[in-house]
């Protein structure tokens, strides 16, 4: 909650770092390491957000999902951001997509836990697929990415 906090008031106030803000937000400053380093992990979730929402946008668009935008955002216990995308659609290509700031997308092999437990990233194969270069790349070259025979 104290990172959300000190996101919510960096967001206000764009030239604080997390540390300033914790101080203006009252918090003592031996208790908020752990506040300040996750709040720099929900800003940068904030700040990818809309490209992700985009992503998702552009693979309901395909027919690959049922709804519009209901990407599952995790910051996980090694301060990255992760989403994934189920696609549950009739034709989809693969069980679901997913995000990770260090790697980009890529193809999961399950619907139920297509997020990884372990800091490691899986391998290609068995039904996982790195998609396009780079971590935020357009929408339509996910499409393009996913599309069977591209």
């Amino acid at each position: 909650m104290r990172a959300d906090r000190i996101a919510d008031h960096i967001a206000a106030h764009p030239t604080l770092t997390p540390a300033e803000a914790a101080a203006q937000l009252g918090y003592p400053a031996l208790q908020v390491r752990r506040a300040t380093a996750r709040a720099e992990t929900v800003l940068r979730a904030r700040r990818v957000g809309p490209c992700l929402g985009e992503v998702a946008a552009a693979l309901h668009r395909a027919g690959w999902t049922t709804t519009e935008n209901e990407l599952d955002v995790e910051f996980r216990g090694d301060d990255r951001v992760v989403a994934a995308l189920v696609l549950d659609g009739d034709r989809a290509p693969a069980p679901a997509v997913v995000w990770d700031e260090r790697y980009g997308w890529r193809t999961a092999a399950s619907r139920r836990h297509p997020i990884t437990k372990c800091a490691v990233p899986p391998s290609e194969g068995e039904g996982v697929r790195y998609l396009v270069g780079g971590i935020a790349p357009p929408p339509g070259d996910v499409v393009a990415a996913l599309t069977p025979d591209a």
